[in-house]
C-alpha cells in the first residue's frame, strides 16, 4: 500500500489529436484503436504500478473539463466504464 505522501500515478484516458491516448505525467502514449483499448492498457499499467507499491488511478476524460475515475488502487472494485 502506498503511503499518503506518495504521488499518485494518474493514467488519464483521453481523446487527443484524433485518437484515444493515455496521458501520464503530461506525456501521451498510444494511439489506441478505441476508448476500450486505451482503458484496458491504462488499467493494466496502473495495476502494475500498484503492485510495485504506488497508488494509481485510471481516469477517463469525458470532455475538456469533465473527468471520471474508473479505477483507484485504494478501492477494491475493478475498472468500470470502458
Amino acid at each position: 500500500m502506498a503511503s499518503a505522501a506518495s504521488p499518485i500515478a494518474r493514467y488519464i484516458v483521453i481523446h487527443h489529436d484524433g485518437a484515444w491516448r493515455i496521458n501520464l505525467n503530461n506525456l501521451y502514449y498510444g494511439p489506441y484503436d478505441d476508448r476500450e483499448a486505451a482503458v484496458t492498457a491504462a488499467a493494466t499499467t496502473a495495476r502494475e504500478a500498484s503492485r510495485s507499491g504506488h497508488r494509481a488511478q485510471v481516469i477517463l476524460a469525458t470532455d475538456r473539463s469533465t473527468f471520471r475515475t474508473l479505477w483507484d488502487s485504494e478501492d477494491t472494485q475493478d475498472v468500470s466504464g470502458a
